[in-house]
């Protein structure tokens, strides 16, 4: 397991840079757009490949539901694919936001199933939502038609965070426990990020940086599978 857990591991660290050189190369050049887009797809496939493999080895036989964790990961590949037009196409964009949006339904499915339900989280997702929407009438991101969805994808993003960060302070400490609190802060830091960047009326030129916690996140989750 430990072997298995440290190739994968190895092959997304090793790939991260190639793909962030090859996106900051790539310009507007077409041909580069796909090669970058195509490393950032095999980045987030070997991590659902990751929790998928892990799973039938180790983590069916230990907890069936975890086939959620697998599940919200495909889901994000098929994301990472339409996110590519999130400045081309907003039809496109509203379908990556929905595979996103699936990602963090899975997520939520097997945190209920595995930790139960319990009013704080509520009350920190409602309290995350609540920001974003004055960050959103406040004019600070323009979201443009996208608006809506992205609302109601974060407020899907704010309960997932909940549910895997407030068992920590209160259920027995695991290390997947831990790995999918890590996993959650690290999604959530890097949506924050990538919304800043595409939708702030103060753009930086941040290049893709948001993509580091991104894979970083994929990563722990897909090893939250098998810890």
């Amino acid at each position: 397991m430990l072997i298995f857990a440290l190739i994968f591991t190895v092959a997304v660290v090793v790939l991260m840079p190639v793909y962030l050189l090859a996106e900051v190369r790539s310009g507007s050049q077409p041909k580069g757009f796909q090669k970058a887009t195509a490393l950032k797809m095999t980045i987030s496939g070997l991590c659902a490949l990751c929790a998928l493999v892990g799973y039938l080895l180790w983590g069916m036989p230990e907890e069936p539901v975890r086939a959620f964790i697998p599940l919200a990961l495909v889901c994000s590949v098929a994301g990472d694919y339409y996110l590519q037009f999130i400045s081309l196409d907003s039809r496109k964009l509203q379908t990556g936001i929905l595979f996103f949006a699936l990602t963090q339904l899975f997520l939520i499915v097997y945190l209920c199933l595995h930790y139960g339900v319990s009013w704080p989280e509520f009350a920190l997702a409602a309290a995350l939502t609540g920001s974003f929407l004055v960050v959103v009438f406040r004019r600070v991101l323009v979201l443009g038609k996208v608006q809506w969805p992205l609302v109601s994808y974060v407020a899907l993003l704010g309960f997932m965070v909940s549910k895997a960060v407030l068992p920590l302070f209160g259920a027995t400490i695991t290390l997947s426990l831990v790995l999918l609190a890590g996993g959650a802060l690290l999604f959530i830091t890097s949506d924050l990020l990538l919304g800043i960047k595409n939708f702030s009326k103060r753009k930086k030129a941040g290049a893709k940086l948001h993509l580091i916690p991104y894979f970083c996140a994929l990563l722990l989750l897909a090893l939250s599978v098998i810890s």
